[in-house]
C-alpha cells in the first residue's frame, strides 16, 4: 500500500509561459482504479515536447488540453497493483502523461520492467527521445551498413543517440550542428548547420547521404533535402523551427523523386500494437545497455523547482550537456 497520504504535482492551468501556467500542488490520493498500477516516481525527464505542450503549439494545443500535469516519461517504482505483471517493488519506466509528480496511477501498457540497479538520470530518457531514435533506424527507415545517413539537430540528445547508434548499428552518419567544434563523437564526419551544407559533404569527399532525419523543419529541411541524391528517402520527425517547408523544399522533392515520410512515435505505437511495441523497447533496452550507449545528464532538480530548472533550459539550451532531470 502507498505509505505517504497525498500527492505532490506540478498543475499545468492553461497554455502559456511555465512561470504563469505551472502551479505546485499537494493533494490526497485519489482512489487507484484496480485497472491502474500506482509508481512512486523518483526522476522524470524535461523534453523539448514537454515546453511544446505547455505553450500549446502545433499538435500538442490540440491533443494536451490543460488542465493537465505534463511529463511525458520517468523512472520509479511499484507501490500498489492488481496486475500480476508488476508487483510491488519492482523498478519501471513509465511512458505516459503525466510524469510531473511523486505519484501516478499508470496502465500497464505503458509501464517496461527495468534492471533494478540502472541509473535513475539513464532510465528516465529510454522512451521520448531513446525509443523514438530506435524505432527510427531500426524498424522505419531500417538502416544498413549500405545507408549513409544525415541528421540535423545533431547536437540535441536524440542527435547524439544516432551517432551512437550509428557505430552499434553500422550506418554511416553525417551530423549536421550549430556546434560542430563541440561535437563528442570524432568517428562521425560533422558539419556547420551555418554554412551551406552540400558543399561541405563535397568539399569533404564524403558520400552523398541517401536518407535524412530532420528534426528542425523549415529553411533548415530545404537545406537538409538538397544534400540527397535521386530516389532517396527523407524522414521528418520534428519541427523544432516551428517552421512550415518551403516550396523549394517541395520542388526538389519531386524532381529528384525523393520519399517524404513524416515520423510521430505514437501514430507508430498504435499502428504496431502493444505486443510489438513491449518487443522492440526490450530490444532497446539490451542493446543500449550491452552497447553501452550513453544518455548523458546535466543536472537534478527538485520537483519543487521545476521553476528554475525550466529557467536554466531556457537560459542556457546551448551550453547544457546532457537533460535537466527532475527528482521528487
Amino acid at each position: 500500500m502507498t505509505h505517504h497520504t497525498g500527492n505532490t504535482r506540478i498543475n499545468q492551468v492553461s497554455f502559456g509561459e511555465p512561470k504563469d501556467v505551472l502551479v505546485l500542488e499537494h493533494l490526497p490520493f485519489a482512489p487507484r482504479d484496480s485497472r491502474h498500477v500506482r509508481v512512486r516516481i523518483e526522476a522524470a525527464n524535461i523534453n523539448p515536447s514537454d515546453l511544446l505542450s505547455i505553450h500549446g503549439v502545433g499538435q500538442y494545443r490540440r491533443n494536451h488540453q490543460p488542465p493537465r500535469v505534463p511529463g511525458f516519461e520517468a523512472v520509479g517504482h511499484v507501490v500498489e497493483s492488481d496486475c500480476p505483471r508488476f508487483i510491488s517493488g519492482q523498478k519501471v519506466l513509465v511512458a505516459a502523461q503525466g510524469t510531473w509528480q511523486k505519484y501516478t496511477d499508470v496502465h500497464p501498457d505503458n509501464l517496461f520492467h527495468l534492471p533494478s540497479d540502472i541509473d535513475n538520470g539513464y532510465a528516465a530518457q529510454l522512451y521520448i527521445n531513446a525509443f523514438t531514435a530506435w524505432v527510427l533506424t531500426t524498424e522505419v527507415a531500417k538502416l544498413t551498413p549500405n545507408d549513409v545517413v544525415i541528421i540535423n539537430a545533431g547536437s540535441s540528445a536524440i542527435g547524439k543517440i544516432f551517432a551512437q547508434l550509428s557505430s552499434t548499428l553500422g550506418f554511416t552518419l553525417i551530423a549536421i550542428t550549430s556546434r560542430p567544434e563541440s561535437y563528442p563523437y570524432p568517428s562521425v564526419s560533422v558539419f556547420s548547420a551555418h554554412e551551406n551544407l552540400a558543399a561541405q559533404i563535397k568539399q569533404g569527399g564524403l558520400p552523398q547521404p541517401n536518407v535524412a532525419l530532420d528534426a528542425i523543419g523549415g529553411p533548415a529541411g530545404t537545406e537538409l533535402i538538397q544534400t540527397l541524391g535521386a530516389q532517396g528517402r527523407y524522414i521528418t520527425y520534428g519541427t523544432l523551427s516551428l517552421a512550415v517547408y518551403e516550396k523549394r523544399f517541395f520542388e526538389y522533392q519531386q524532381r529528384q523523386q525523393i520519399q517524404f515520410s513524416n515520423f510521430f512515435l505514437r501514430y507508430w505505437e498504435d499502428q504496431a500494437g502493444k505486443a510489438i511495441r513491449r518487443e522492440k523497447f526490450e530490444m532497446m533496452l539490451k542493446h543500449f545497455l550491452s552497447n553501452k550507449i550513453a544518455l548523458d545528464v546535466d543536472q537534478y532538480a527538485p520537483l519543487e523547482q521545476f521553476q528554475l530548472a525550466l529557467k536554466a533550459i531556457e537560459n542556457h539550451r546551448s551550453s547544457l550537456k546532457g537533460k535537466v532531470i527532475l527528482t521528487m
